[in-house]
């Protein structure tokens, strides 16, 4: 009788242990397929990524501050000359710069994954490409954009949940920043006429509304006035801006400009921001690097509108 009551015990538990096994595996298994193999980047490109990249190289300021967010620091074998934050970035090595990266260099660093963009890099990234490197291009034109790009390369990393929190973060902040546009619409305040400077030189470049810049100023309250053209970045004269009269004028940090030398610009005493002192500086980083400090760059617009 003990010998039986003895194998049924022994039959009971090999019999759990199977099926935890089991239930263990079809778990793995789902949380495999939960993960693609095969992703499309911002430029519509089909990328086949079937393993979490243990090495990465970034292209770009905005993918490398994504990446060192995630905590995926370590995996960062090399970026730019161009990326400066977080301050580990800069000890990492250089694979040239953002405009001209070093193909050998990149090479050399055996890379899972490399991230890179659009725009100047268009030409690069198919050169990669042939040489059997596995980019993924982020190109984000949009705040709403860039949380999308965050989110997938959470994905591809196998950080989606530091990913979904950073995510969270910016739609949370956003979603407040619309509120207090909502209400000082609700209270019949109209939307102030801004602009933002690049660089002047005789003319000033501006952001229209192709840019992410344009897209922060809708999102921070403001009418973009340089939005009547589509493109991204352009070239705007300086009478049709005295013209158009903004009320609130952003510069760049990066435009060689301060609210003195505009105060000090023949004739543009006239535009109601320069009468009224409206004129604000904006870190440039905050608003060209799309990636999870555009929230800051959101907030200082909208800040800046509304002060």
């Amino acid at each position: 009788m003990k010998k039986s009551l003895s194998v049924a015990v022994s039959a009971i538990l090999l019999l759990s242990l199977s099926l935890l096994a089991a239930g263990c595996a079809g778990q793995a298994g789902v949380e495999a397929k939960s993960r693609p193999a095969s992703y499309t980047d911002d430029l519509g490109r089909p990328v086949s990524i079937e393993k979490v990249p243990e090495t990465i190289v970034s292209v770009s300021p905005a993918c490398t501050e994504i990446l060192f967010a995630l905590g995926l620091g370590d995996k960062v074998a090399g970026d730019t000359t161009y990326c400066n934050y977080p301050d580990e970035a800069v000890q990492k090595p250089k694979i040239g710069s953002f405009t001209t990266p070093n193909l050998e260099a990149i090479i050399a660093l055996k890379p899972d994954l490399v991230l890179a963009t659009g725009g100047v890099q268009a030409d690069i990234l198919d050169r990669m490409g042939e040489l059997g490197l596995t980019v993924y291009a982020v190109n984000a034109a949009t705040f709403d954009g860039t949380v999308k790009d965050i989110r997938d390369i959470g994905e591809i990393t196998g950080t989606s949940d530091q990913a979904q929190a950073i995510a969270r973060d910016m739609e949370d902040r956003a979603a407040a920043v619309a509120r207090e546009v909502a209400d000082s619409e609700a209270a019949g305040t109209a939307r102030p006429k801004v602009f933002y400077e690049i660089f002047y030189e005789n003319n000033v470049w501006t952001a229209g509304s192709g840019s992410v810049i344009s897209d922060l100023i809708s999102k921070a309250g403001g009418d973009n006035i340089a939005d009547v053209e589509s493109g991204d970045y352009y070239e705007f004269s300086v009478e049709r801006l005295i013209v158009e009269n903004p009320q609130v004028y952003l510069m760049g940090s990066g435009s060689m400009s301060n609210p003195g030398d505009i105060n000090a610009r023949s004739g543009w005493d006239r535009m109601d921001a320069v009468k009224n002192g409206r004129l604000y500086v904006v870190p440039d980083d905050l608003v060209y690097r799309t990636g999870p400090r555009l929230i800051d760059g959101l907030e200082a617009i909208h800040n800046a509108i509304y002060q």
